[in-house]
């Protein structure tokens, strides 16, 4: 392993809540990558079962675990926000409880961003990847997150078009220090940590960089807070049936478009249509 990425400091951060099915699983997968220079914060919503005595074990026995005080319940997203606020590092990580990290995972992302870094000097950047989708026990329900959200990074890569589709999945990210200065404070009007994140980088003319391979088992199970949903067949149909929810989505998208000075819901609405053209023609 390359001796600069070694020196630099991950933290790897974790919210976590009522998360004993599969917590425990997740925090092995981060003991077991190739990459060993990192610190995992476990923040807790309040949980009711196991997750505290299951994470008070790990951090027991290796020092790199360590879980932080937390005395109200705010939700996964302020949960994220008020870790990355209050820890110092070189670079972070976020992680959910109940997914499995590939080996590779940090020390591929570390990577990227070091070589990203060489080329855009002092820009605030973030590295993401695909995760591939496996139910409970890990079998898997599609090799690519990125086919089942219709997400094609190459067609978003500017803050305009960013904004007519979603493109980070967060516990994929991997993100400098200049990342966060610039996201920070968030607006009340995120919808969650990552999608703020991805557009605040490129409104401050950073640079996001993808990689194709999936680092993440992304366990799908009935109690995921976010899950993933199939839009590979019959978008337009699927879009339909749920007309009412997918315009309050929007309406929610848009208001945190706005707190960036995105522009005008005309403005909105080109670009998601921009986006499904183009993704089908590339298709």
């Amino acid at each position: 392993m390359n001796k600069e990425v070694v020196n630099k400091h991950v933290a790897i951060l974790m919210a976590t809540y009522n998360g004993e099915c599969y917590i425990s699983e997740q925090i092995e997968s981060i003991l077991n990558q190739t990459y060993y220079n990192w610190t995992l914060y476990v923040k807790d919503d309040l949980s009711t079962d196991s997750t505290l005595t299951i994470v008070r074990k790990y951090a027991a026995i290796d020092d790199r675990i360590v879980l932080l005080d937390s005395k109200d319940k705010c939700g996964a997203k302020e949960n994220f926000i008020s870790m990355l606020e209050a820890i110092d590092a070189d670079y972070y990580m976020f992680s959910d409880q109940d997914d499995v990290w590939l080996p590779y995972k940090v020390e591929m992302s570390i990577s990227a961003l070091l070589r990203l870094e060489a080329k855009y000097s002092n820009l605030p950047l973030i590295v993401h990847t695909d995760l591939k989708v496996v139910d409970e026990s890990l079998n898997t329900i599609c090799p690519s997150l990125w086919q089942m959200f219709r997400i094609e990074p190459s067609l978003l890569n500017t803050f305009d078009r960013l904004g007519g589709h979603c493109l980070v999945t967060g516990c994929t990210m991997a993100f400098n220090r200049k990342a966060k200065s610039v996201c920070l404070p968030m607006s009340d009007a995120a919808i969650m940590h990552d999608v703020w994140m991805a557009l605040k980088v490129y409104k401050e003319k950073g640079h996001i960089e993808y990689i194709k391979e999936p680092t993440i088992l992304y366990r799908q199970h009935g109690h995921n807070t976010l899950g993933a949903k199939d839009f590979r067949h019959n978008y337009v149909l699927n879009k339909f049936k749920r007309l009412r929810g997918v315009i309050k989505e929007n309406i929610t998208f848009y208001r945190m478009l706005n707190a960036l000075s995105y522009g005008s819901p005309l403005k909105f609405m080109y670009y998601k249509l921009w986006y499904y053209l183009s993704y089908n023609c590339k298709k």
